[in-house]
């Protein structure tokens, strides 16, 4: 009784559920990076991680921002437009994958080219349909997470089980994990499959509104997967961009305290909640994230080595780099999500534009001199530069002092361990 009582108490408050949420899925996604890492090396996963960028790029592209549009239309309409949506999701989705067929099977593409081809449409849907979960039902989606983190475990040890990594095994793990990626997105959904009716009639107006998020998210996808791509353009080494991908990885598991709060808020604020909320969830993220980054440091070298084998040590100092950078993007995830919702497009255009253009141009310089430490530093500057120009942005706009958004209160402190003693 005493148990059931407890995990209510958890569950009703949604940002504590969405921590939990992201704390198991750090835990599960930590085990499952340990497993893909040791079974694929680190030149099979650094392919994965070229083909996997491509797709992902392209995707956001293909997604003309729609998914971006729906909560400023779901608040400024007030109206149901859920299943409206949906039907807009669908309507796009088969008409890529009728694309996709006709570019696999009419034209003689690389085995990569065509591994992209077929995950474009299947990104652009998981994508589109998780957005909507999670501003209709933040909870589902965190427990989905969970729920394809243990799937991707279990099929990882089956394949380390049974097969050796190969080319064709990696392509074909992206393949299945992505095709049960979508699958369990539609099941969130909590509707009928033969009621969607998918159509393309009326979506232009979540096109017209959504071309400027949909530029804005791609100078963010820039931002964090442009380095990628440009040390395969540079010819690095696959097994040094698999290690820099781990880098990466693990820098993005240690994002989870801003992550989950900036999902939740997002949701808040689409139903009305003020810059208040924005101000206060700041603060308390920023400084969960010192104390998250303080351990990763005098405990992430000797961790990693563990983990995931000494071939991957070097990761350890792209993580760190990553990490002092990731301090600024806190006040980017959160005001982010305030200028989304409030119709302050342009803002965010315009910010991430600066940021995307510095880490390209960063990148361009670095990598040919000092390979995946160059590409780690070019991403530190303009995580840096992203972060304080929202964060500054949002103080003028808003009236907020600068120490609101990043000095921790004694209320909160004392509104957190006055949850944890109940």
């Amino acid at each position: 009784m005493i148990f059931e009582k407890t995990i209510r108490k958890l569950t009703d408050n949604a940002y504590v559920f969405s921590m939990l949420a992201r704390i198991i899925g750090v835990m599960t996604g930590l085990v499952h990076s340990i497993l893909y890492t040791r079974y694929l090396g680190a030149e099979l996963r650094g392919e994965a991680s070229v083909i996997l960028n491509y797709a992902g790029l392209i995707s956001l592209v293909l997604c003309f921002g729609v998914y971006q549009a729906y909560p400023f239309f779901k608040k400024k309409t007030g109206q149901d437009i859920y299943r409206e949506y949906i039907n807009y999701v669908f309507g796009l989705f088969f008409l890529y994958i009728i694309i996709s067929a006709i570019l696999i099977f009419l034209l003689d593409l690389p085995t990569d080219l065509k591994v992209v081809t077929l995950l474009i449409p299947l990104l652009m849907g998981i994508k589109q349909l998780n957005y909507v979960v999670l501003i209709e039902n933040p909870k589902l989606r965190n427990t989905a997470s969970i729920r394809l983190d243990l799937f991707d475990i279990a099929f990882l040890v089956i394949l380390m089980i049974f097969t050796t990594a190969n080319y064709f095994l990696c392509i074909t793990f992206l393949i299945v994990k992505h095709l049960v990626y979508f699958i369990i997105a539609v099941s969130n959904l909590k509707i009928k499959v033969k009621t969607i009716r998918p159509n393309l009639k009326g979506i232009s107006p979540y096109i017209k509104y959504g071309i400027v998020p949909m530029v804005t998210v791609i100078f963010m996808e820039i931002n964090y997967k442009v380095d990628v791509l440009i040390l395969q353009y540079f010819n690095i080494d696959m097994a040094q961009i698999g290690i820099y991908s781990l880098g990466v990885l693990l820098a993005n598991k240690l994002w989870m305290i801003p992550d989950a709060l900036k999902d939740i808020l997002l949701s808040k604020l689409t139903k009305g909640r003020t810059a208040e909320e924005v101000v206060k969830i700041s603060r308390i993220s920023f400084f969960m994230m010192l104390l998250f980054i303080l351990a990763a440091v005098f405990f992430g070298k000797p961790v990693i080595c563990l983990l995931y084998g000494a071939e991957f040590s070097g990761a350890y100092f792209v993580t760190m780099i990553l990490l002092a950078g990731v301090l600024g993007m806190v006040f980017y995830k959160m005001v982010y999500s305030y200028n989304v919702v409030n119709g302050h497009k342009n803002v965010n255009l315009v910010l991430l534009g600066i940021a995307a253009i510095l880490n390209v141009s960063l990148n361009i310089i670095l990598i040919p001199s000092y390979g995946i430490m160059g590409a780690a530093a070019a991403s530190f500057a303009s995580y840096i530069v992203c972060g304080i120009s929202f964060l500054v942005y949002f103080c003028l706009k808003t009236r907020t002092p600068l120490l609101d958004m990043l000095i921790i209160k004694r209320k909160d402190i004392k509104m957190i361990f006055n949850f944890i003693k109940k």
